[in-house]
Parts: C-alpha cells; sequence; structure tokens
C-alpha cells in the first residue's frame, strides 16, 4: 500500500501548467543551458567515445524514467494500460539511445545516432514547442517525466548534430536523412503489423476485459489518427494512401528541419568568418 502511493499519489499542488507557463519556460530554460554546456564542453572534441557515454547516459535516464510511468499507470488503474505502451514518435528515441552505444558496428550505430539527431530532434521540438496536451495530469512525477523526456531528445539531437557534424554540408542531406528515414519506416511497419496482430487477435475480440487500445505510432488502421490534417486526411482516403502519407509528411519535416539547421550553420559560419575592417589613425 505504501508503495502505491509513493508511485501515484503526489498532487500538482498549483494550477495546471500550460504552454508558455513558468513550469514551461523553466524546463525551456534548463533545456537550452544543458545543451550549451554539453557543446561547448563536450559536443566539441567531435570524439565519438565521449558521444558514446553521454548517449548511454540519457538512454539510461529515460529507460527509468519510462519504467516509472509504466508502473505508475498500472498501479494506478488497477491493470497495465496497453494505451501508454512506449512506442509511440517521441517513445523510440529511448531504444536507440539506451542500445546504440553498445552498437560495435559503427555503420550501424551511426545510422541510430542520425535517427535520434534528426526525427529525435524534430519530436522532442514539436512537444517543447506547444506541449499543452502533455499537462492534462495531477501528478508531480508525470509532468517532470514529459518535460525530463522531451528536453532530453532535444539535448541529444543538438549534442549530437554539433559532436557528428550532421548538416553541415549540403551534399550530405541524402546521407544523412536517408538512413534515419529507413530506420523510421521500419519502426513504423513494424508498429503497423503490431497493431494488426494485436488487434485480431486480442484487442478487437471480448478476450481484452479492459478493451485498452494498442495503438503504435498512431499508424493503426482499426482507429482515427490524433493528427490534425493526418486524421481528417486518413477518413476520405483508401488506408494504403494514408500510410504512405504518413511517412510523407515526416520525411518532408525532417528535411526541412534538417535544412534549418544546415542554414543557421551557415550564418553563423558567415558571422563568424566575417572580415574585421581595419583600424587606421588618421
Amino acid at each position: 500500500m505504501i508503495f502505491v502511493l509513493v508511485i501515484t499519489d503526489w498532487k500538482w499542488p498549483w494550477s495546471q501548467p500550460v504552454s508558455y507557463g513558468w513550469y514551461h519556460i523553466v524546463w525551456l530554460i534548463i533545456m537550452i543551458a544543458v545543451s550549451v554546456i554539453l557543446c561547448l564542453t563536450l559536443a566539441k572534441k567531435h570524439d565519438k567515445a565521449i558521444d558514446n557515454k553521454v548517449i548511454f547516459i540519457f538512454g539510461v535516464l529515460l529507460v527509468a524514467i519510462e519504467l516509472y510511468k509504466q508502473i505508475f499507470f498500472t498501479l494506478d488503474e488497477g491493470h497495465y494500460q496497453w494505451y501508454a505502451f512506449p512506442f509511440q514518435f517521441c517513445s523510440v528515441p529511448m531504444y536507440f539511445a539506451f542500445i546504440a552505444p553498445l552498437i560495435k558496428k559503427e555503420k550501424i550505430q551511426d545510422a541510430m545516432y542520425k535517427f535520434i539527431a534528426i526525427y529525435g530532434l524534430l519530436a522532442g521540438l514539436a512537444v517543447m514547442a506547444y506541449p499543452g496536451t502533455c499537462f492534462h495530469t495531477d501528478y508531480v512525477t508525470i509532468l517532470l517525466h514529459t518535460m525530463i523526456w522531451h528536453a532530453s531528445m532535444v539535448i541529444m539531437g543538438i549534442y549530437l548534430i554539433v559532436s557528428r557534424r550532421y548538416c553541415s554540408n549540403i551534399k550530405d542531406i541524402t546521407k544523412e536523412v536517408m538512413p534515419a528515414t529507413i530506420i523510421f519506416s521500419g519502426l513504423v511497419i513494424f508498429a503497423l503489423l503490431v497493431n494488426i496482430i494485436g488487434y485480431k487477435l486480442y484487442f478487437g475480440t471480448d478476450k481484452n476485459i479492459y478493451n485498452d487500445t494498442l495503438y503504435l505510432m498512431y499508424i493503426s488502421p482499426y482507429y482515427s489518427n490524433p493528427f490534425p490534417i493526418l486524421g481528417a486526411i486518413k477518413e476520405k482516403v483508401p488506408y494504403v494512401v494514408f500510410f504512405l502519407l504518413y511517412l510523407a509528411c515526416f520525411a518532408v519535416g525532417i528535411s526541412v528541419l534538417w535544412l534549418g539547421i544546415f542554414g543557421i550553420r551557415k550564418l553563423t559560419s558567415l558571422i563568424n568568418n566575417k572580415p574585421k575592417k581595419e583600424i587606421t589613425n588618421n
């Protein structure tokens, strides 16, 4: 009983956090500060061994707080909450942050890091820019989980981009975006198969007494999609068309992000290399 109370009964004592309220702003400051500190100290060394240690630490952190969340939801409801199974767009970077540093084959490891740096950064930025829907809870630990999780994704992405020099050369866009997109596509296809098999064998039958929803990557053909535009499209087109559009939208999104970072790098380089006017005495 004491264990259950410790896990589930820490209520938020103030008014509910909102986007760009004090709680959100505090975490934005923390996220930016940690990103800057890591980039100015460790990332600028461009040392792959250091990269592995930094990302693994974040991987362990994410695994630990996600285990807590899974226990939290299970104890809070009295049974496992399948809708909270950690295999969504924002969840999967956890697996790669934990596994990639242990991979010995450099090509595979680098592809995983590109996924974290580009797709993970996109997901983290999306939530940190507007986390309003993540604040619909009364529990302190879940509110902390949300901010730690998504801030960590942004920090890891920025760290890897600086340390690995991603988004530095326009000729590298395909070489850097494609491996990340292949990984993402594989994850989505896996999620789709699990969604279909799970629905046919368990979640779409009377066997499931709780009738929870297993909806990995929001790509199930049996449920509506929560994304505003994609959700509307899904209702009007064949599922195959929606599936391909889903992949295309994310591919376009990270390509735009890549180009944006490349542009910032170029602008910064131009400013830093701008010739200084000589001061002459008349």
